[in-house]
């Protein structure tokens, strides 16, 4: 236990080093700054990382306590399984991440401040490890606004870029507004428990009414979902991570994202007790929505990042479905169900932010080297980019639920635990589980054709910009960042078990009243859940057949080929020698699905217009009636301040 604490203690200690060091040694040398923000991250990720691994596969908890010494602030970070389970995804991804950010910011132009980028991203790293280590409410929260803080600059680090101020204000606003959201939770929290320990806070339900316990779980989902990218309150996300440099978008849409996971996780199943199966239904609805809008949004977009930002939103619709069947399987005193559907929602959030990292670095190594996120001005590059276009089709099929990778094992569970709500008696919830599983099965038809659009619009066909025709491969480190995830996406899928065991032990840390094991999974050769739904998947026996149908399909034709005589030619184009502008391009691949969705397709200021203008107006007219408080008379402000002092003093005594 101690060796693992002093690991954990050397990775903060590390993550802290490279940061100072990357910005003192910019000064001197940008390129050898770029070596050290990269390698200390990467050492100090792999040092969490195997101390998260301990925690998970022994339960070795562990407390630190911080020399801070502030009133109501217990100042105490450490780790159990099922934080643990956080700072293995943050970790996990952060290393190819860090490694790939060395080739990346090399390929920079030579005025961007990579020592400063630097110095923030090992800090980003850091916040987001403290914030799911965090045991106190008030130190949550300054972690939680420090990972926001620190993000923001890397958003706005291009400051010649109007968009990358406007995500970032955009980014702030809505942020901001979730922190109010979480500070009047906690502050109602430790009201009724006495404390902001988070210990004060287990089973708080027992002493709030239920209607109280409503409110707070809405508070915390809609804090916890600004940061998460729920729909309504998504709009700073396809803003925001387009804006940053590639390698931190990665981050932020594979790793930063899945925090708000952990938060609306730890109060909904620690802290609270889900009531109602309403409560169930109601964030399954919010779920299945935000999957469908961000996909169909992403559909429409030919800028790639703003692509794969949409696509975020999407899973996290997809991720939030099994949390919402959690619920209602907890209120219905279904444990073992709930249980078995917090591992699902966690195995996706794990697969996900492997396979949207590997996106954006691929995103990055095109943009890298065409300097331009539209696809219409790419086309061809798997000539140019080899290696890029192989590891980015994994990443494509994987996103898309092509089996055997991981995005298929876990997605597949999800349908399987849709259908396990017909397990409960109510007509309602089997009714709702019906139209969520079309909605997904919808979702993911519309999701493969977008990401068909993508890939086959940057790598196939010919160049179409002067760009893309002169397009190389990216880096050595680049590239090993790329291959790294893209091998995980492969291991994972074919061998889910090796990660779902150690989610298991996160989930039963985290819900004491449902003990879930990888047994409810699998009987050895197939992944199943505990034998409630008649579905079974084999992993190794699709991957086995997969392989031989694939070296058939190749041995086949040269063995008839050998008997007949092969001609290469150009494409037949009606006598013109085809060119780069005949080609389907992005846009017009994608203009059936506009047409077909147009009565659903919400246009993008839909959101500023009826929802947040209208509260921007009303707030705007209410400060004006304030106005006149304003008096300018000092007397006046300290009658406003003695009454306000009075006025707690009285609450305070009642």
């Amino acid at each position: 236990m101690m060796g693992n604490l002093l690991l954990f203690k050397f990775s903060l200690f590390l993550f802290i080093t490279g940061a100072f060091f990357s910005l003192i040694l910019g000064f001197y040398s940008k390129k050898f700054s770029t070596y050290v923000s990269g390698i200390f991250a990467a050492v100090s990720a792999s040092l969490s990382l195997v101390s998260s691994i301990n925690i998970l596969l022994y339960q070795n908890n562990f407390t630190i306590k911080l020399p801070i010494n502030i009133p109501l602030l217990t100042a105490n970070i450490g780790m159990d399984p099922f934080s643990a389970f956080f700072i293995f995804l943050i970790s996990l991804i952060a290393i190819p991440v860090s490694i790939y950010s060395i080739g990346y910011m090399n390929s920079e132009p030579s005025d961007t401040p990579v020592h400063i980028l630097g110095f923030l991203y090992n800090l980003f790293l850091l916040s987001m490890i403290l914030v799911v280590s965090a045991k106190d409410a008030l130190l949550f929260l300054i972690f939680w606004e420090s990972m926001t803080l620190i993000s923001y600059g890397l958003i706005v680090s291009n400051t010649s870029s109007d968009e990358s101020r406007s995500a970032g204000f955009i980014y702030l606003l809505m942020t901001h507004i979730g922190s109010a959201f979480l500070l009047f939770l906690f502050l109602i929290m430790a009201n009724y428990s006495g404390s902001f320990a988070f210990e004060s806070f287990h089973d708080i339900y027992k002493t709030i009414p239920d209607s109280l316990n409503l409110l707070l779980f809405v508070f915390a989902l809609i804090g916890f979902g600004t940061k998460a990218g729920l729909v309504p309150l998504h709009i700073w996300l396809p803003e925001a991570h387009p804006a940053a440099p590639s390698h931190v978008s990665a981050l932020m849409s594979g790793v930063m994202i899945k925090t708000a996971i952990y938060g609306i996780l730890r109060i909904t199943f620690d802290f609270l007790n889900p009531a109602s199966y309403w409560w169930g239904i109601g964030l399954l609805l919010i779920a299945v929505t935000t999957a469908l809008v961000g996909i169909i949004y992403a559909s429409q977009e030919n800028d790639i990042k703003r692509l794969l930002a949409y696509s975020s939103i999407e899973n996290i619709g997809i991720i939030f479905i099994p949390i919402s069947a959690a619920i209602i399987f907890y209120s219905l005193k279904l444990y073992e169900l709930a249980g078995i559907s917090v591992v699902i929602s966690l195995f996706h959030t794990l697969n996900h932010s492997i396979f949207k990292g590997l996106l954006f670095m691929g995103a990055g190594s095109v943009i890298s080297v065409t300097h331009t996120r539209n696809l219409i001005k790419l086309g061809g590059l798997i000539k140019k980019m080899p290696q890029t276009s192989l590891f980015f089709l994994i990443g494509v099929l994987a996103v898309c639920a092509f089996p055997p990778l991981n995005g298929f094992a876990s997605e597949w569970l999800i349908f399987q635990n849709l259908l396990s709500l017909f397990k409960t008696s109510s007509s309602t919830i089997k009714i709702v589980a019906i139209i969520s599983a079309s909605l997904l099965g919808l979702t993911g038809a519309i999701c493969a054709a977008t990401f068909l659009k993508a890939f086959s619009g940057i790598f196939l066909a010919f160049p179409r910009t002067h760009q893309a025709e002169y397009a190389h491969e990216a880096s050595l480190s680049m590239t090993f960042g790329l291959f790294t995830s893209a091998a995980l996406c492969l291991l994972i899928g074919v061998l889910p078990l090796f990660v779902i065991l150690p989610i298991c032990t996160a989930v039963s840390t985290l819900m004491k009243s449902s003990s879930v094991t990888p047994e409810m999974f699998s009987d050895g050769n197939t992944l199943h859940i505990s034998n409630i739904i008649p579905g079974y998947y084999s992993p190794v026996l699709l991957t086995i057949l997969l392989i031989v149908f694939s070296l058939f399909a190749l041995i086949l034709p040269k063995l008839i080929g050998s008997k007949t005589t092969t001609r290469k030619d150009e494409t037949w184009s009606c006598g013109i020698t085809p060119r780069a502008e005949f080609e389907y391009t992005p846009s017009g691949y994608a203009q059936p699905l506009e047409v077909i969705f147009s009565g659903l397709h919400v246009p993008a200021d839909f959101y500023y217009k009826w929802i947040y203008l209208p509260i921007y107006n009303a707030l705007h007219r209410f400060s004006h009636k304030l106005k006149p408080i304003q008096s300018g008379v000092v007397q006046i402000y300290l009658t406003y301040i003695f009454v306000a002092l009075v006025a707690c003093i009285l609450w305070v005594s009642l």
